[in-house]
């Protein structure tokens, strides 16, 4: 008999020092049939803070996955699947912003950083797009497996180039890899990353396996 695809997930969000929490993350897990034909869907998106309706954003683009991934055709690849949902919700966004007052600054509209990972069978699916980060560990080693879409005009002072929502146009960044048991993810946005190392965030999630929220949270 096959193994099940077993997965253990911890999630926490702080607004930090910003009077807006501006991040929205979601993980589904669903049952049969849907855990074997479309897998374990999780993502992290975080808003700029430059506008005030990026939370907006946020929750619609991590909302509208989780939602219609699992509409989408079962003959669909992974990746078709997912990419017509976000292609859609970032249509969706960008319009949102051309109708708004804030149509001729896209730093002030429906723009948010974006990162998912699709787990189905034995393989993980990779969507990214801004400076959100999906970071795996195998035996301790850990790798980010996104690379940040941000230009920096100087050592202090960067920009994001790619973002849901910013263009009417999609650019994604997509790939997949081979999981094996006890392999560790962790999505983050860079208010916990410029902060904390990614090695000290898998000492966390090590320390405090009984209990991921708490890894979460710490």
């Amino acid at each position: 008999m096959p193994s099940q695809l077993i997965v253990s997930v911890g999630q926490y969000s702080d607004k930090g020092r910003k009077a807006v929490n501006q991040d929205f993350y979601g993980v589904m897990v669903p049952t049969e049939p849907q855990l074997s034909t479309k897998g374990i869907v999780a993502a992290i998106a975080d808003g700029i803070s430059s506008s005030e309706v990026s939370h907006i954003a946020s929750e619609s683009s991590v909302r509208s996955l989780l939602d219609d991934y699992y509409c989408t055709s079962e003959t669909w690849s992974v990746k078709k699947s997912a990419e017509r949902v976000l292609t859609a919700n970032n249509t969706w966004l960008h319009s949102q912003t051309e109708k708004s007052e804030h149509r001729f600054d896209k730093n002030k509209g429906f723009v948010c950083t974006l990162s998912a990972l699709i787990i189905k069978s034995n393989t993980a699916y990779t969507f990214h797009i801004g400076d959100s980060r999906i970071y795996h560990f195998r035996n301790g080693n850990g790798v980010s497996l996104t690379a940040d879409h941000r230009t920096w005009v100087s050592s202090e002072q960067s920009y994001l180039s790619r973002a849901m929502g910013m263009f009417s146009q999609l650019e994604l960044d997509h790939d997949s890899l081979t999981v094996e048991k006890g392999d560790v993810f962790i999505l983050a946005t860079d208010g916990v990353y410029e902060c904390v190392d990614k090695n000290l965030m898998y000492q966390f999630v090590e320390k405090n396996a009984a209990n991921l929220d708490e890894a979460a949270a710490k």
